[in-house]
């Protein structure tokens, strides 16, 4: 078993503060509570990340997870239906120009910029 504490303290860590300042106090300490009997000090940073991403998922308070500094985001850049996600321009560009983007959404409409 592990702690609420615990489990927020390596959320923000991975998400960066992210979680902070697209959840409240109450919505994080449901979320921690929710896990507390299943993990343990072991469990890594990530998964606790992507739990987050997937417990709020089906919710009207969703996120994704940026595929490349791994902050949390409501709005963004998809890939290929989820493939990848991008929070910024500079997240985005690690990957591609802004020439590459355009093509990739001109010949995919699932790669686009959106708010969830």
């Amino acid at each position: 078993m592990t702690t609420i504490e615990s489990i927020l303290s390596r959320l923000t860590q991975a998400v960066s503060g992210t979680e902070k300042v697209l959840y409240t106090e109450d919505e994080l300490k449901e979320f921690a509570e929710f896990y507390c009997d299943k993990w343990d000090e072991n469990t890594s940073e990530d998964v606790i990340a992507e739990s987050f991403v997937d417990f709020w998922w089906d919710k009207e308070r969703t996120c994704r997870r940026c595929s490349e500094c791994g902050k949390l985001m409501r709005e963004g850049y998809c890939l290929d239906m989820g493939v990848a996600y991008y929070c910024s321009r500079e997240c985005l560009h690690s990957e591609y120009t802004d020439e590459e983007w355009t093509a990739e959404c001109e010949d995919n409409d699932q790669s686009y910029y959106t708010e969830w």
